[in-house]
């Protein structure tokens, strides 16, 4: 739908939010990464004198220079790049953003083979990494024992305590996040598997493969790394195998973009005035609209969401001062609608393996739309191949661009690491413990 002035803005903003919900379904010049690590080991057991389990909380600070002077973001990430690094002629300022994350270990301590699995949450009103809580703690009950698996749960740009950039010269915190976008979060995650790969060698378990997994709307995410990985142009050295994405959009959500004047506009909007009353109309008396939205829109099973769902959001929403909403309008506005062609393209044939997880739970859930911008039309001239595309499912598209596009079924409906955290683990295991 197209955006009608005609209606109240907020009334856009809220309505905006819950289509987007029902799926929780470009560019930095430089980046350089610098882990400060503070461990405090919050469970460890042993058993047998093999089988270990580790969890951690660590602290990281990831530098980065946002394109703030970018007026568009362009589709071609790769091209904007290299545009802006030959034609920039004005200094671009440094931020320092402290973020937190959560190791697990699991599995043989004995074992040379340590396998590492990069989480990456859903981006949503107070949503963070505390969204795999559950997820990790079945982990931690799983029966591992031919190999060393290794969980990281991050706060992603933007989200709960990624929230407060510092200038890396004046000291100043920047008030107000850029448009965030698909490269700005990969390169974070990129970097934090860069240094997990260091940190691992130096307490002698080597890496030996990564894994990516990504929930709805944040797949792009997962795929802009695993093309990073196949181009070697990431900063990570080990090969990453595996990409495992939860309750995946629909197939043009993958193929599609959108204009990117439009994602500039929307997120300008969402980030005055209408989009501040929104958040504080989501978080008023203890998250009431958070509660009925997921309600209705994210599990299958309302009780599903037991009593920490909605506390998570509102104090995580609530977090330095409810800086985490940039990374919310960035969402919604459309950032990772930027369509996946490129990483799909590169990934083809490589062996790396893209398979699936979805919920049981098959109530009728409403195709992703913002009040904000719009997809691009269908081109009928396209003949035969866009009849293709309409047809196919994701899992079918993935399976002929080789590689491979399995599915395995679980409770829930789309919060399915929320919902079914044990059957989640009993899957995810399966998909990339082999």
């Amino acid at each position: 739908m197209v955006y009608n002035p005609c209606l109240p803005l907020t009334l856009h903003l809220l309505l905006s939010f819950v289509a987007y919900g029902a799926a929780f379904t470009s560019s930095v010049q430089t980046c350089r990464y610098h882990q400060n690590r503070r461990y405090s080991t919050l469970h460890s057991s042993t058993s047998d004198g093999a089988n270990e389990v580790v969890t951690k909380r660590s602290t990281s600070t990831f530098e980065t220079k946002f394109a703030t002077n970018r007026c568009t973001q362009e589709p071609n990430r790769k091209w904007l790049r290299k545009f802006l690094s030959r034609n920039s002629t004005k200094r671009t300022p440094s931020y320092r953003i402290a973020y937190d994350y959560d190791e697990l270990v699991i599995g043989n301590a004995a074992s040379e083979n340590t396998t590492a699995v990069m989480l990456v949450h859903p981006i949503g009103v107070g949503i963070g990494k505390w969204y795999y809580d559950r997820l990790l703690k079945s982990l931690a009950n799983e029966d591992v024992q031919s190999s060393r698996l290794v969980f990281i749960s991050a706060d992603l740009l933007g989200s709960f305590t990624a929230s407060s950039p510092i200038g890396s010269d004046s000291g100043q915190e920047l008030k107000k996040f850029p448009l965030l976008n698909i490269t700005d979060w990969a390169e974070q995650l990129e970097h934090l598997m860069s240094e997990y790969e260091r940190k691992s060698c130096k307490e002698g378990h080597e890496i030996r493969n990564w894994a990516i997994v990504a929930n709805g709307g944040c797949a792009p995410l997962a795929l802009e790394v695993a093309q990073s990985a196949v181009e070697k142009s990431a900063p990570f050295e080990k090969d990453l195998t595996n990409v495992v994405i939860s309750s995946p959009p629909r197939l043009p959500f993958f193929l599609e973009g959108t204009d990117p004047k439009r994602v500039q506009k929307s997120y300008r909007t969402l980030s005055g005035i209408a989009g501040k009353l929104f958040w504080k109309y989501a978080l008023r008396k203890d998250g009431k609209f958070i509660q009925t939205f997921s309600e209705r829109n994210l599990v299958g099973d309302p009780a599903s969401l037991g009593n920490h769902w909605t506390p998570n959001c509102v104090s995580a929403a609530r977090h330095l001062g409810g800086k985490s909403k940039y990374s919310t309008f960035a969402f919604l506005a459309g950032a990772l609608q930027d369509g996946c062609k490129d990483s799909l393209n590169s990934l083809k044939g490589t062996g790396v393996q893209i398979d699936f997880i979805r919920g049981a739970d098959r109530k009728q859930t409403r195709r992703p739309k913002s009040y904000f911008w719009k997809r691009k039309s269908s081109d009928k001239s396209a003949g035969s191949e866009a009849e293709v595309v309409k047809q196919e499912t994701v899992e079918e598209y993935i399976e002929r661009n080789g590689n491979r596009g399995g599915t395995s079924w679980i409770g829930g409906r789309i919060s399915l690491a929320w919902e079914d955290p044990k059957g989640y683990a009993r899957e995810l295991i399966k998909l990339i413990n082999y």
